[in-house]
């Protein structure tokens, strides 16, 4: 009986000195994530109707790699965004912003990550277009779903008309044919869907209208820790984040004082 106890106090000593030599063993093991994205076309940073490379894609499969998660993702109606995380079987939300959602006793239990990277918000117009001063904007377009946080106050005074739709291609048709007066939308993603349509025109930022740098950020209500770790992946892998904007033709956006996280 005494060889046995003495064969277990071993026995588990070996276990703990195998156990210490595994660093964070728990965060080692493998956990398949959902991440709930926008059923839009909205590259090159993302487009999840498509199995095809995007910005977010890349970022966010190789976060995964890295850290030994899986990954999935479920895209969601746009005009649902904000109940998401509430209301679907998913982990995470992508993409988010906390200047997106109203401060609500609700919404703060949701856990937000740094940026991820940043995008212009402005409105795109032909390139001879880029110097009208503000009254020659009667119409805009915009993605299905979007806010229209720039223009709100035209808007409501019926000064401006805005031509929405789902398909961002449809919206930089409707630019090139003169439809609507601009675009609100990232100056990547116009550029991209024009070439895809095979014309040859020149677009710009509006010179005349405001802009404002935002970020794009990952949330959660299950998995606050999840995102810490994500934070500190962004942190540690800077070169990484940088390359991917060059490789999908993306300008690299710096944040300023007020910029939304």
């Amino acid at each position: 009986m005494q060889n046995f106890s003495s064969f277990l106090c071993r026995l588990c000593c070996l276990l703990l000195i195998s156990a210490a030599g595994v660093p964070n063993a728990t965060a080692l093991q493998t956990k398949h994530l959902v991440i709930g994205v926008e059923d839009i076309a909205y590259y090159p940073y993302f487009d999840y109707t498509r199995n095809e490379a995007s910005l977010s894609k890349a970022i966010l499969d190789r976060f995964a790699a890295d850290q030994g998660y899986t990954i999935s993702y479920v895209a969601l109606p746009i005009k649902q965004f904000s109940k998401w995380l509430y209301e679907n079987d998913i982990d995470f939300k992508y993409p988010d912003n906390k200047r997106w959602h109203p401060a609500t006793k609700d919404h703060k239990a949701e856990s937000f990550s740094d940026a991820i990277f940043y995008l212009r918000a402005g409105t795109v117009v032909l390139l001879q277009d880029k110097d009208r001063p503000k009254a020659f904007f009667k119409s805009l377009g915009m993605i299905s779903g979007f806010d229209p946080t720039l223009w709100k106050a035209e808007i409501a005074s019926g000064e401006v008309n805005i031509l929405d739709d789902s398909s961002t291609k449809v919206l930089i048709k409707h630019l090139v044919n003169g439809l609507v007066d601009g675009v609100d939308i990232d100056i990547a993603v116009a550029k991209y869907y024009l070439e895809s349509l095979g014309i040859k025109q020149q677009l710009a930022y509006s010179n005349t209208l405001p802009q404002e740098i935002y970020s794009h950020q990952l949330s959660t209500i299950k998995y606050p820790k999840i995102i810490q770790q994500f934070n500190q992946w962004l942190a540690q892998n800077k070169a990484f984040l940088e390359a991917s904007l060059h490789k999908f033709h993306i300008p690299i956006e710096q944040p300023v004082l007020q910029a939304s996280e």
